[in-house]
Order: C-alpha cells, then structure tokens, then sequence
C-alpha cells in the first residue's frame, strides 16, 4: 500500500505541473466564460443553455485531458526505461498501474473540482443559483473519467499515445452508442447482430453516466441513478486494470 501511496503522490504532482494541462484548463475557463455571453443570445433560456453549455464543455475537457495524460502515463515510462528501474525495487506491477491509476484520477478530479467550480460561479451570476443538482452529473462524470483513465493506462501499456489516443477516442463514441447500435442491429441477422449484442454486453455502456440532460431541467436523480453506475464504474476499471498489468508483465523487462 506504502508503493501505491507514493506512486500516486509522484504521478498527481506530475499530472498538476504538466504544460499541457494547464493549456487544455485554460480553453476550457474560457469556454465556460463564454456561454455567460452566448446564453445572452437565447431567447429566455440564458440558466438552461449555461447549464447545458457549462456541463458539456466539463465533460469535453475532461476527456480531453484523461486522453493527453493517460494515453502516455506508462508509455514515457517505458521509452524512458524509467520502469525498468521501479521495477527492479520492491514495487510488483499492480503497485505501479494502481498507483499511477489513483495518481492521474486525483489530478482529473481536482481539475474537474476548478471547472466546476467556475460553473457554479457562473450559473449564480446568471440568476440560477446554487446549482446543486448538476452535482450529480459532475460525480458521475469523475466515475466515468475513472474507466477512461483506465482504458488509456490499457492502451499507453502497450501502444503508443497517438495510437492509443485513436483506440481512445473511438472506444468512447462506441461506448456512448451501445445502444443504438443494438438497435439497428435487431433488424439484422447473423454475424452483424451477434456482434452488436456482444458489444452491448462486454463493453462498459458509458450513457448509464450521462444524467446531463435531465439536471440541467432540475431533475434529481434517484439513488439507483446514482449508486449503480458507480459500481458499474469500478467493476470496469478494475478490469482494465487487470488488463494493463497483464499487458506490462508481457513486457520484455
């Protein structure tokens, strides 16, 4: 646990220096800024469309830096050589993806904390105040960062970040289509719904974190909302998980 808790530390100071981070956060203040100016334009919708505004460009940023760090976390370990050398100290393989994992989710969740944040301050100005509801998509979406992050731990294991960015980025309009694709699916036969169904039934169906919609219309989530994507959430990154030690160990070390 002591190698996991260091390892964390080392990769959140990382994550929180990184120059590119600090790019990302700020076209994603600046966007928030400006749906304060774009909802001026609506036509007596300015709380709802900086609500709407406001949570996407959250979620977009976020994945957004998940994919910039994630996809090269181990893969600048393993260029570097880097990993030969933890390696070589009492720290086994699962130490070192956990502790990289728990490094990069906490530096996320704190850049997600500071946009949110900025949100807030903006949806008050604009009359709406306290958004609280929103909360429970933001909690969400650090739970679905969770499986992101996992997924491209998974991929800098073994590719390289651009490659594992492409791998990223297209797992993620999958997982956001599950079910659309099931359904166009049904109309078909053999090979093509037999593919369909088995996507929809392996790969992690990220629309369960998307609650977006109805908070931005003040609807609160019941707890069933809530509590079953988060374990859905850590069944998943627990394998993906799994899956990036594997693909380390594989590693001629």
């Amino acid at each position: 646990m002591n190698n996991i808790i260091t390892i964390a530390k080392n990769t959140f100071k990382e994550t929180i220096r990184d120059r590119i981070l600090y790019a990302i956060l700020a076209f994603a203040f600046l966007f928030l800024a400006s749906t304060y100016f774009l909802s001026s334009i609506s036509l007596g919708e300015d709380i709802k469309v900086v609500k709407d505004l406001g949570l996407a460009g959250i979620y977009i940023f976020s994945i957004i830096i998940a994919v910039f760090l994630g996809t090269s976390l181990i893969y600048k370990e393993l260029e570097k050589r880097t990993l030969y050398i933890i390696i070589s100290k009492p720290v086994t393989f699962i130490d070192f993806v956990v502790g990289k994992f728990l490094g990069l989710w906490a530096g996320l969740t704190l850049n997600i904390a500071l946009m949110t944040l900025a949100y807030l301050i903006i949806v008050k100005i604009k009359g709406g105040g306290i958004d609280y509801i929103s909360l429970y998509s933001i909690l969400l979406l650090i739970f679905e960062v969770a499986i992101f992050i996992a997924l491209t731990i998974l991929f800098s294991s073994f590719t390289t970040p651009l490659a594992g960015a492409i791998y990223s980025i297209l797992f993620l309009y999958i997982g956001h289509s599950l079910l659309l694709l099931k359904q166009s699916a049904e109309k078909s036969e053999g090979f093509v719904k037999y593919l369909a169904d088995s996507a929809y039934y392996i790969l992690p169906n990220l629309e369960k974190f998307n609650i977006r919609n109805s908070v931005v219309y003040g609807i609160t989530p019941n707890n069933g909302e809530i509590v079953y994507p988060i374990i859905y959430s850590v069944i998943y990154t627990s394998i993906f998980i799994w899956l990036a030690v594997l693909a380390l160990k594989k590693q001629e070390l």
